[in-house]
């Protein structure tokens, strides 16, 4: 019995300091409604969020038709890079895709936040058995769960994730199968 989940990166944001509740922008609502129209004939039974509301409102759609509530995983949040504000964003992404144990000050390194969502994929995998569900994240622990199955994927792997974007993984208990892109 194969349990399929599809990871999403969330829908475009709108810029605000408080990286918690950095809602969706107008394209990035448009978007969220095209990947509820895209999914709608998908047999869909669970809906999984980040905490953080970007996440949330990228799938609210999904839920919604489907009469679901929006079961939230802390794991499955963006990973803290550090306690304050970061020059570079690039050069300090592409060192950590060089090095999963490079981390700034209070913040995660790539293996912790990989191990921290990969830990709550078996969760899943163990809870919800033969389903199909979505799962609503960001793009940085998107491309290290990813990674965790298959090392080919890197920091241009990172790079050129869009907004939103969707990967259907299916498992046969806890071993992963296939990856596919999903178009949207």
């Amino acid at each position: 019995m194969s349990t399929t989940i599809y990871l999403i990166r969330h829908a475009e944001i709108s810029f605000i300091p408080n990286e918690n509740r950095r809602g969706l922008s107008e394209k990035g609502k448009k978007d969220a409604r095209i990947l509820t129209e895209r999914l709608k004939s998908y047999n869909i039974s669970k809906v999984i969020s980040s905490p953080y509301l970007r996440a949330v409102d990228t799938v609210k759609g999904i839920a919604e038709e489907r009469g679901l509530d929006i079961e939230i995983i802390d794991d499955f949040r963006e990973r803290k890079i550090t306690s304050g504000y970061i020059k570079d964003f690039y050069f300090f992404t592409k060192s950590q895709w060089e090095d999963f144990e490079y981390c700034l000050h209070q913040g995660e390194s790539l293996n912790e936040v990989k191990m921290r969502g990969i830990t709550a994929v078996r969760m899943l995998l163990s809870k919800y058995k033969g389903e199909n569900m979505v799962i609503s994240t960001h793009g940085t622990i998107l491309a290290a769960m990813i990674n965790y199955y298959d090392s080919n994927c890197d920091y241009n792997f990172w790079l050129n994730l869009k907004m939103p974007d969707v990967y259907k993984l299916v498992f046969e208990g806890k071993e992963l199968m296939s990856i596919e892109h999903i178009e949207i």
